[in-house]
């Protein structure tokens, strides 16, 4: 199949008129598209855009030019030419031959697809890449999605409902994959919420993109995350017994190997850097940050791979002396898989004694604690260092304890009263 656009000259009489009085005029006109498949050519109609024939180029098939306008035209190129033929591709798969004429139809939407259920979660993700490919989402988002998907897909495969038509799902369906999640994968409720935004979000957009006629789930409720957010951190003793604790001295009595004491002492040093830098394990891992001094202090600064939001913060003495154990240098600090990480992290609670599940989740919160609550500091300034948009999901990092609230309103009554 061949996709042509070529550019059409205005028809309009004032057009018609210029272009007849002055021979070397710019016309004005648009640009077509013509799909050629097999010999046969079908003329696709307008693609709603309007140009001077001096800008179109033929041979690069694109609008010449850089600003805003002409980026946008020749996105739009580029959203029929893939549309063109991705429904050119479901239609190979759908029938053994295929025509010009059959592809206008699809395209033009005079036709509609039956898609089945596992071809509206794949042209789902065809559209969330672009969006990805547009910086419109991370990919991290497209990773977790499909991840949604997968359970989802499998859920319908044990019960045998792969080859049911979209528009027969119902709340049935729903009700039967929150059990599926909740029962048989022992899925945390927040964690299976999510899972259920995304069932509906799909259909929405498969509606959006008139992949089905009716959206047969809109109607149907999942009910709302109304779990607490979980805050669970280290507090600056069990934190400062961490920092400080000596694997080797327990390999030389024997409690443990020289390897596991090796492995222990990369992790801790990894978990504690994070504490007082407050990176989320991707970013770290990344290592897409920088150490900066501003006068006799240093900095840690980077952009958050998630939201692309600018962090910066100020670190303190634990973290400084993490850093100069590894020569100072960001490259030679300890990297490690989540999984894998998270694995050594429980064996190191147990070793040093701390009665919490350590993760590297743990440590963002601990930093956000130690924020909130010690250093005081204000909620704007903590959400400039996590790297968040806004305050809206500082919730489910830290929350405001009697410490801090007992400094902030430390004024008694008779303080008011001789004030005022």
């Amino acid at each position: 199949m061949y996709i042509l656009f070529w550019f059409r000259k205005s028809e309009a009489k004032e057009e018609v008129m210029l272009r007849k009085q002055y021979p070397d005029y710019d016309t004005l006109g648009n640009i077509c598209c013509k799909v050629t498949l097999e010999g046969e050519s079908v003329q696709m109609g307008y693609v709603h855009i309007e140009c001077r024939k001096s800008v179109w180029d033929a041979e690069q098939q694109r609008i010449i030019g850089s600003d805003a306008k002409i980026r946008n035209h020749n996105k739009r190129l580029d959203e029929v030419r893939i549309k063109i033929e991705r429904i050119f591709s479901l239609l190979q798969i759908e029938f053994e031959y295929v025509s010009a004429d059959m592809v206008k139809d699809y395209v033009t939407e005079k036709k509609m697809f039956r898609y089945t259920i596992t071809q509206l979660c794949t042209e789902y993700f065809k559209d969330r890449q672009l969006d990805v490919k547009n910086k419109l989402i991370v990919q991290a988002t497209v990773d977790v999605q499909e991840n949604y998907s997968r359970n989802f897909l499998n859920y319908l495969e044990q019960e045998k409902l792969l080859k049911r038509p979209p528009r027969s799902f119902d709340e049935t369906i729903l009700s039967g994959f929150k059990t599926y999640l909740l029962d048989t994968n022992n899925f945390s409720y927040p964690h299976t919420y999510k899972h259920l935004v995304w069932f509906k979000s799909l259909f929405k957009h498969s509606l959006d993109k008139k992949r089905i006629k009716v959206n047969p789930v809109e109607e149907c409720g999942i009910g709302s995350d109304n779990t607490k957010p979980d805050t669970t951190h280290l507090t600056v003793e069990q934190l400062s017994k961490l920092a400080c604790f000596d694997f080797y001295d327990l390999a030389k009595r024997g409690f443990i190997t020289e390897q596991t004491a090796k492995k222990c002492d990369l992790e801790r040093d990894a978990f504690v850097f994070n504490c007082f830098s407050g990176m989320h394990h991707c970013d770290y891992t990344n290592k897409a940050f920088r150490i900066e001094k501003y006068r006799v202090d240093t900095f840690l600064k980077g952009s958050r791979q998630k939201t692309e939001k600018e962090f910066m913060v100020k670190l303190l003495e634990p973290a400084l002396h993490v850093l100069s154990k590894y020569g100072g240098e960001i490259k030679n600090l300890p990297v490690k898989s989540n999984q894998k990480r998270n694995d050594t992290l429980k064996q190191i609670a147990v070793l040093v004694g701390i009665p919490v599940v350590i993760s590297t989740k743990i440590a963002r919160k601990t930093f956000t604690d130690i924020a909130l609550n010690e250093l005081m500091m204000e909620i704007k300034d903590v959400v400039a260092c996590l790297g968040l948009k806004n305050d809206r999901y500082l919730e489910h990092y830290g929350r405001i304890r009697e410490k801090r609230l007992a400094v902030k309103m430390s004024m008694s009554w008779n303080d008011i009263m001789k004030s005022a």
